[in-house]
């Protein structure tokens, strides 16, 4: 009989280790799955007073990072940044984020405190987790405002924003199917993109990616330790003077840890 219980303790012992392998094999191969059909989608809310549906596009990045545009009562468009829920830190109350898409010149939501009028904000809020803000004023139907364009048509959304301890960060959200999300939620027909366009979306030019990366040096120069501007614009030199660099592995020098 104990001899019996040995051989079943081993058995259940094997057992498990085999479920154990199984699953880690299942995470290791779905991971990269995942990652690859992280893409833009329609969320249906209800409106709490009229009960009448309300589209938004989202998505959330494989790093946790949501994004979120919708239209509310007035027409007016409106975008939604959010940190990932599992971060304990929050977003700065005293500065806005920047974004840029592709190679875009950035956008600094800074300026939109100079437009307002009064002591409350009404063009953009902010919470712990992140921050709301105004793309454009009044949708007619049947256009399509310039901001929107560049979220249909573009590749990557880079968002760079500060924490509330002071410390600058920066999230990439890929595009895809960004398009076909914003236009359902309007109720207009896809952007086309021109051939020549998406070949030059594709790849970013030497120019375009020094220019962000020394305006990332510029912000280290307000944040962050004493030297790390130094290490920043050093970096800069350095991956600049390689040779046989191309756009991508330009981006690689200058971007890894």
């Amino acid at each position: 009989m104990k001899q019996r219980r040995l051989q079943t303790g081993r058995l259940h012992s094997r057992l498990y280790s085999l479920i154990l392998v199984v699953l880690m094999v299942m995470l290791v191969f779905s991971t990269p799955a995942r990652t690859q059909t992280i893409q833009w989608y329609i969320e249906v809310l209800t409106d709490p007073i009229t009960k009448a549906p309300i589209l938004e596009a989202r998505i959330l990045s494989n790093r946790g990072y949501r994004f979120h545009i919708m239209k509310r009562d007035d027409n007016s468009l409106w975008a939604e940044f959010r940190m990932p829920r599992h971060v304990e830190k929050t977003i700065s109350r005293k500065r806005l984020p920047t974004y840029w898409i592709d190679g875009n010149d950035p956008i600094n939501l800074e300026a939109l405190k100079e437009l307002e009028v009064g002591f409350k904000p009404t063009l953009y809020a902010i919470d712990e987790k992140g921050v709301q803000f105004i793309l454009w004023g009044a949708f007619k139907r049947g256009q399509v405002p310039p901001p929107l364009r560049d979220f249909m048509l573009g590749e990557t959304l880079n968002v760079r924003y500060w924490t509330s301890s002071g410390e600058m960060e920066q999230a990439e959200i890929p595009l895809k199917r960004a398009n076909e999300a914003i236009s359902q939620m309007l109720n207009i027909p896809p952007l086309t993109r021109a051939p020549d366009v998406a070949q030059q979306r594709r790849s970013e030019t030497f120019e375009t990616l020094a220019r962000h990366y020394l305006d990332f040096c510029e912000e280290l120069r307000f944040v962050g330790n004493d030297t790390d501007y130094g290490a920043c614009r050093n970096r800069f030199v350095s991956c600049s003077e390689s040779p046989d660099q191309s756009e991508e592995s330009f981006k690689e020098c200058l971007t890894k840890e």
